[in-house]
């Protein structure tokens, strides 16, 4: 596959990726049959599958994620794009697997009854992550796989640009408040994560299409 470019965050996010599945497998026996895999707006694990198949689920997504983003480059129409942001696209991939990772670990943790809370650090994990991907985000070149794509972006690279410009400030401070929020008390922490929800997600989009209007004014 000549498109597939390995880089050292590659290396880095399938070696944590195979030390977390081999922390779980050594625990295997110790696990309960069944281990959290979804944490909701509370702030609190309320999805359960059996410790195979989140050991499974997690630990393949979180080695493997570093290939899955080569294979969607690769079948990307604007895969030519992705040379222009090598660097931030391999970083992007090492915040993915390792999001993927400590919800794995926290899973694992908490089916061991540590006495942590298991939820709490892997939102704050997530949140760290936010901040790595949104102080890349705006060195992303338009494509159909990775950033904001809204019927805007994809119709103007300037709208693009400036969508993903925003979108990155918006992310890094959606990082910052998840982090904060993970430690505050139930009906605080689901709160502010409505409000990272709008930052993150619904506040490019509405700008991509007044931008889009304004440029087509």
């Amino acid at each position: 596959m000549k498109d597939f470019k390995w880089k050292w965050q590659d290396t880095l996010a399938v070696a944590v990726g195979l030390i977390t599945v081999g922390f779980a497998l050594a625990n295997y026996h110790r696990l309960p049959a069944q281990l959290p895999t979804h944490i909701g707006i509370s702030g609190e694990f309320d999805g359960f599958q059996s410790k195979g198949s989140a050991i499974l689920l997690f630990g393949g997504l979180g080695v493997l994620m570093p290939v899955l983003m080569q294979i969607t480059r690769s079948i990307d129409p604007k895969k030519e794009r992705y040379a222009k942001f090598e660097n931030a696209y391999a970083m992007i991939r090492l915040a993915v697997s390792l999001i993927i990772d400590s919800a794995l670990a926290a899973s694992v943790l908490y089916g061991l009854g540590v006495s942590l809370q298991s939820s709490k650090i892997a939102i704050a994990v997530l949140g760290a992550a936010f901040i790595v991907i949104g102080n890349y985000m705006p060195q992303v070149k338009d494509n159909y796989f990775l950033g904001v794509k809204t019927p805007w972006t994809l119709a103007s690279p300037e709208v693009w640009r400036r969508t993903h410009r925003l979108a990155g400030v918006l992310w890094a401070i959606t990082g910052i408040i998840m982090i904060i929020s993970a430690f505050l008390p139930g009906k605080w922490f689901t709160y502010t994560m409505i409000v990272t929800l709008l930052l993150a997600v619904v506040l490019p989009c509405v700008y991509s299409w007044l931008d889009y209007r304004r440029l087509k004014a």
